[in-house]
Order: C-alpha cells, then sequence, then structure tokens
C-alpha cells in the first residue's frame, strides 16, 4: 500500500509524461566518461548516467551502474565535487563520489525516535551540514512526517526544528542557498490556522531561534501578483541568486523576480512555462536551467526559451546526444564551472548533461 501511495504522489510531484523511444546509438554509463568529472570532452547536450540503471529501482550501494535508486528526488553538489541525493522511496540520503561510488548516510533518529521518512530535497552548505526537506503524506494509512527539515551538523549533531505555528499553519515547498548567509531560504505557503483558504506564499530564512525554525519571512505583495497566480500563490520553487535576485516560481509556472532593492515583479510572461518542478541560474543569472512538465530540461537566455533533452521516444538504455537522450528529469543541480547539469531521473538514476 506505502509503494502506492508513494507513486501516486511522485507522480503529482515530477508531473512526467509518457515515456518514449530512440533508435539513435547511446552512449554507455559504465565506461569512463561517467565519472563525475566535468572535464570528458564529450559533446554538448551528451546524457551521461553516472549511478543506477534505468528502470531497476530498488535499495544497493556501489559504483556506477551497479548501485539502484528508489524514485531520486532532490540533488547538490558539495564543495568538494560530491553529490548528494534525496531518495524518497528508500527514506534516504546518498552520497556520490567523483568515482561514481554511491553511499548512503547514517542519518540519526530525532530525540523523539522518529526516523527519516520521504525525503525529496537536499542542500549541502560550505562546512558540510547537510539540510533535508522532507514530503508530508497525508493518506490516514501511512503516518504522517512530524519532522519537515532535517538539519545534519558536520558533528553528528541532528537538529529538527519545529516551523513557525503561532498564528499561522506553514507548508514548505522547497528550500535555496543563500550566497550571503549561512542560512537556507525556505518557501511554502501559510494559512491562519483553521482556515485553510486563505493561503499566502511566502520565503523565509531557515535560521533556529529557541528550536523553531523561520525568521524574517517575506510575503509577495498581493498587488504585484498577476490574477493566474493569485487562486493559489503558494511559492513552489525558489532560486537565490549571486547578483542578490531570488526567483520565485508560484503554483509550478509562474516565474518571479526579487531583486535586493525589494522589487518584486513577474518574468517571463511570453513563455508557456507549465510544471517547474525545479530551477538553478548561472552566476551571472544571465541563464536558468528549468526543469519542467513531463521532465524536460530547458533554459532561458535573453527570454528564449530552449529545449535542451527530454523525452522523445521509448527506450532501455536513455543515454544520448540532444534530441537522442532520453530524459525525464526530477532536479537539477549545476557544477561550479556551469558546464555541467547534474540531475535526478524518474527512471531511477542520477545522470549528468553536459552543457560545453
Amino acid at each position: 500500500m506505502k509503494k502506492q501511495l508513494q507513486t501516486l504522489v511522485l507522480l503529482s510531484l515530477i508531473l512526467l509524461g509518457a515515456c518514449k523511444k530512440s533508435e539513435q546509438p547511446l552512449l554507455q554509463n559504465h565506461d569512463a566518461s561517467a565519472s563525475l568529472s566535468t572535464s570528458t570532452g564529450l559533446p554538448p547536450l551528451s546524457v551521461i548516467t553516472i549511478a543506477g540503471q534505468p528502470s531497476k529501482y530498488g535499495f544497493e550501494d556501489g559504483k556506477g551502474d551497479q548501485a539502484r535508486f528508489n524514485f531520486p528526488q532532490g540533488i547538490d553538489i558539495a564543495e568538494n565535487g560530491d553529490l548528494y541525493v534525496a531518495e524518497f522511496s528508500n527514506d534516504a540520503v546518498r552520497k556520490i563520489t567523483p568515482d561514481g561510488t554511491v553511499s548512503t548516510l547514517n542519518i540519526p533518529a530525532a530525540t523523539d525516535g522518529e526516523t527519516l521518512k520521504n525525503p525529496v530535497k537536499v542542500l549541502v552548505l560550505k562546512d558540510v551540514t547537510i539540510n533535508i526537506l522532507t514530503f508530508y503524506l497525508t493518506f490516514t494509512t501511512n503516518p504522517v512526517p512530524k519532522h519537515r527539515l532535517w538539519i545534519l551538523k558536520p558533528s553528528g549533531e541532528l537538529l529538527t526544528p519545529e516551523s513557525q505555528v503561532n498564528y499561522y499553519t506553514y507548508t514548505y515547498f522547497n528550500m535555496a542557498k543563500d550566497p550571503f548567509s549561512n542560512y537556507l531560504q525556505l518557501c511554502g505557503y501559510r494559512y491562519v490556522t483553521g482556515h485553510e483558504s486563505y493561503q499566502q506564499g511566502f520565503i523565509e530564512s531557515a535560521e533556529i531561534v529557541n528550536g523553531v525554525v523561520g525568521q524574517h519571512p517575506y510575503t509577495p505583495p498581493r498587488d504585484s501578483l498577476t490574477t493566474e497566480s493569485l487562486e493559489a500563490p503558494g511559492v513552489t520553487q525558489i532560486f537565490c541568486g549571486n547578483n542578490g535576485v531570488k526567483y520565485i516560481v508560484i503554483r509550478n509556472r509562474y516565474v518571479y523576480k526579487l531583486t535586493k532593492s525589494g522589487v518584486f515583479t513577474r518574468i517571463f510572461r511570453d513563455l508557456d512555462l507549465r510544471g517547474i518542478n525545479d530551477l538553478v541560474a548561472t552566476n551571472d543569472s544571465r541563464t536558468l536551467y528549468m526543469v519542467v512538465r513531463g521532465g524536460d530540461i530547458v533554459s532561458i537566455s535573453n527570454n528564449k526559451l530552449t529545449k535542451l533533452v527530454g523525452l522523445t521516444a521509448y527506450a532501455s538504455n536513455p543515454d544520448g546526444i540532444g534530441k537522442n537522450a532520453q530524459v525525464s528529469a526530477v532536479n537539477i543541480a549545476l557544477s561550479r564551472d556551469e558546464s555541467t547539469l547534474y540531475f535526478t531521473d524518474y527512471n531511477h538514476t542520477v545522470r549528468k548533461l553536459i552543457l560545453r
């Protein structure tokens, strides 16, 4: 029953389209190019599977295609090049070293005995503090995780702070690193407790004070939201740029920009963006990469939308180049040199896309 419920939840989260097949020559994931190195010499838009095997789910550590995943979700890159992956159905966080070796993190139970359940996002700070966001299952046949945010310190100390609850009930959808502080930025929606119809999108710092997370909340001004955004103004994705700009997605579709001076405006009005599941920006914020409906990876530069890779045909081994690669992306992470996008795939693998 749990497996069936998790599958339904993930289908709604990822918004995937139908799988398709290609007859083109494919790149293999067991050669030297499957490592995390960004200096591969491969053509741009090459897709390489780093770990796992397509459509073969399970729970097994190992190197490259010996490893097994079960609905990998959030992904992030540590300063030393290690990848960290939040794995929803295995209730685990996995680490992938630059040589492609997969291991499972030892995450202790919370002080009340609860163990990690349904992780969907993971972010690693410079000091290797690991931040994990979990997803609530609301089915009565499944336990609802009490702790949304899990923070594992380098010392092994685990923090599971409560969310702000006073007047509001909070729901967290996503989180992002803030390049200007040691805190994360959390986003989601909040409503007056007992009045769920009065939803407000919000962003707040993941600063912990007296065991409670969430300080200095920012609520997008309602008079700046378009009519479509007002219908359910929850902030579903957020990315903090190095130029001080925050890119905010409302309802998985409408993209806004919040500048350092506090100007909040909608951008990309003329682009048809639906089912935005994740986004990252280059250091100069001139290019944004997104995962959109169907698991396609797209770029936006100079207000031009370009599909990089996605689903084009049915395939048993989906690696390839450009339109010949079969991709059902979930979450993405951009390498420090901006040459490579690492991503989790709906086919139970972790992969990379060569940008240049």
